[in-house]
């Protein structure tokens, strides 16, 4: 199954900024189980794909809609002492991009002296791909993840995207492999503008963000401006 790509601007579309992409998707990575810093990852992968006007707002909410409620630690790749020549494969479920994504991002020396990580079962692959991304600026190098016909390269400044494109928007794949590649350019650079998102969707966006506010109490509502007292 494949999301739907079309993301032209229309009345039923909201106009949003990437700083709001992000804050927003962390919050609702957080609400839906994640922890902090897998959810500012999250967050992150939302908003470098939403510069290239690629779904990936879109593929993060369905993806996280998927795995609320459920025990994560079967999300995660089991990794023997070093990763080096084996298949990463998730305990007994498809594994989470965001929390691969982290994972090979903690191990990016492995990608820098030539290793190709190999991947067993992926949810949303572009996810991945985007969370490897946050490397790929860190270090300045490329770093190409494949699936199915497509290739998704990531530069420090851009991407490339070589293949079948209609292949970028699979919800899951079976296998996915990342290496380090050389001597190509980025066929484009992010925008700096704001990405259109349907209405409906950011609705269970803006609904899941709130779950991360703390209720109100007696302490914090008096907290508020001079409370009880005024040293004006």
């Amino acid at each position: 199954m494949a999301i739907n790509q079309n993301n032209e601007s229309s009345q039923e579309n909201q106009t949003k900024t990437l700083v709001e992409i992000e804050g927003y998707f962390r919050k609702v990575a957080r609400a839906t189980g994640l922890h902090w810093g897998l959810a500012e990852e999250a967050g992150k992968a939302a908003r470098w794909l939403a510069a290239f006007n690629l779904p990936g707002p879109e593929s993060l909410l369905k993806h996280l809609q998927m795995i609320e409620g459920k025990d994560y630690e079967q999300y995660k790749p089991n990794i023997g002492s070093d990763g080096i020549g084996e298949l990463w494969q998730a305990n007994s479920q498809t594994l989470c991009p965001i929390i691969t994504g982290a994972a090979i991002a903690d191990r990016v020396k492995l990608l820098l002296d030539g290793h190709t990580i190999s991947l067993g079962s992926v949810a949303y692959p572009i996810l991945l791909a985007a969370t490897i991304g946050q490397a790929s600026r860190c270090h300045n190098i490329i770093i190409t993840t494949s699936w199915a016909g497509v290739k998704l390269s990531c530069y420090g400044n851009g991407i490339r995207i070589d293949g079948n494109k209609d292949d970028l928007w699979l919800d899951k794949i079976d296998a996915v492999s990342c290496q380090q590649t050389f001597g190509t350019l980025p066929e484009q650079l992010p925008s700096t503008l704001a990405y259109a998102i349907d209405s409906e969707v950011w609705r269970v966006v803006d609904e899941l963000a709130f779950r991360t506010y703390a209720p109100a109490t007696e302490q914090s509502r008096a907290g508020a401006g001079a409370g009880l007292s005024d040293n004006d």
